[in-house]
């Protein structure tokens, strides 16, 4: 552990003095952006985590940043759009000119900019390699987009998108040539959105977004013009991290929750919090969830030296989750028909939970992963 992290701890104990769990159920129930926690990410200099000093960054590593995820998680504060601002950041800090990081990376740390995400595509799906998504290039030098992303977090309060699309044709003997990573203006012309009605109460709303020729000027791109596959898990691999962070800390909240509720709910004068069948569910969730922890935190690590994590962050997700959806599943018992009232706040967690079981990432793929990369097993995808 850094000499950052007992500094993290104590601003988000201040953080959570300052804005409650209540405050981001109701702006979820309102579908309006909670404004004060992100206000205080700023605040407290935690946006700027990660991020070189001469970028307007305090400095720090992905470890820190997940730190602080887990233990805002662990309050109920989880910030759904700080994930795209830093997995976008963080690899147009890695691949970007030296104009395109001076213009952008500065307001990223300030709160002035944001960043969203567009890669998914419902034809696609995990398959990134067949997005019909097209950014082709003109004779003057610029590219024209077109197509159609879905779930696209934020966009409409974002200032910046990177966007994947193909600027050659799909070829199946090299599928990773042709993808191209666009830093893109989300309020360009040509540019539609639409909100997606995911039936989960988050400040954060998704969005199906469509392009129609819009115009992209050629120091757009991200690193080099086909040959985005790197640059794409530059993305992918911290937003797994990140989640992974936020389902531990999300995962903690929610179990404390059920047991100080178990310790006193007694309709037999015996609190049920004494029942094994009551206390083992929290128990294996419980232990998942530190599991899960180290690994999160070995998977930082090892992204923190410079090395290869794509196997580590992928398993991190996958156990992470599980402890979640194990997590919500046990408070569920627990509250039995309280759980269904929306004042208990269960089934944002709840809904959450079995959405990061297929997303960012779906959990078959990442065991497919597993098996081919940790087991040497014959690639099954």
């Amino acid at each position: 552990m850094s000499e950052n992290r007992d500094a993290i701890r104590q601003i988000c104990t201040d953080i959570a003095k300052r804005v409650d769990r209540a405050y981001m159920a109701e702006q979820g129930r309102k579908g309006e952006p909670a404004a004060k926690l992100w206000d205080l990410w700023v605040e407290t200099g935690l946006l700027g985590i990660a991020l070189p000093e001469e970028y307007g960054g305090i400095g720090g590593d992905m470890t820190d940043l997940a730190y602080a995820t887990d233990l805002l998680g662990q309050e109920g504060l989880v910030l759904g759009n700080v994930v795209p601002n830093f997995m976008c950041r963080i690899p147009l800090a890695k691949h970007g000119t030296e104009e395109q990081k001076k213009s952008i990376l500065p307001a990223t740390a300030s709160g002035e900019a944001a960043f969203s995400f567009a890669i998914t595509e419902p034809d696609a799906g995990t398959n990134t390699f067949k997005i019909r998504t097209t950014a082709i290039k003109q004779d003057d030098g610029t590219y024209l987009l077109n197509g159609t992303k879905h779930f696209i977090t934020g966009f409409t309060h974002s200032t910046h998108c990177l966007v994947i699309a193909r600027t050659q044709p799909y070829d199946e003997a090299d599928r990773t040539k042709g993808l191209t990573v666009f830093l893109l203006d989300p309020h360009a012309d040509g540019i539609s959105a639409t909100q997606m009605d995911i039936g989960i109460y988050l400040p954060e709303k998704n969005w199906v977004v469509s392009f129609d020729n819009v115009r992209l000027s050629a120091n757009s791109v991200l690193g080099e013009d086909g040959s985005g596959l790197g640059v794409m898990f530059d993305c992918l691999n911290p937003e797994r991290m990140l989640v992974t962070a936020a389902n531990i800390g999300q995962a903690d909240y929610v179990l404390k929750k059920a047991a100080d509720y178990a310790r006193v709910r007694a309709p037999f004068d015996t609190p049920i919090g004494a029942y094994q069948s009551v206390q083992h569910p929290l128990a294996i969730a419980k232990v998942n969830v530190e599991a899960a922890r180290a690994l999160l935190y070995k998977a930082t690590a090892i992204f923190d030296e410079g090395n290869e994590v794509g196997l580590d962050a992928n398993m991190a997700k996958y156990l992470s989750s599980t402890a979640y959806a194990q997590a919500t599943n046990a408070a569920a018992m627990v509250f039995g028909g309280g759980f269904a009232d929306m004042e208990q706040d269960l089934i944002p967690f709840y809904l959450q939970a079995k959405l990061t079981e297929v997303a960012p990432v779906n959990n078959n793929i990442v065991l497919s992963h597993i098996a081919q990369n940790a087991l040497k097993l014959p690639k099954s995808y």
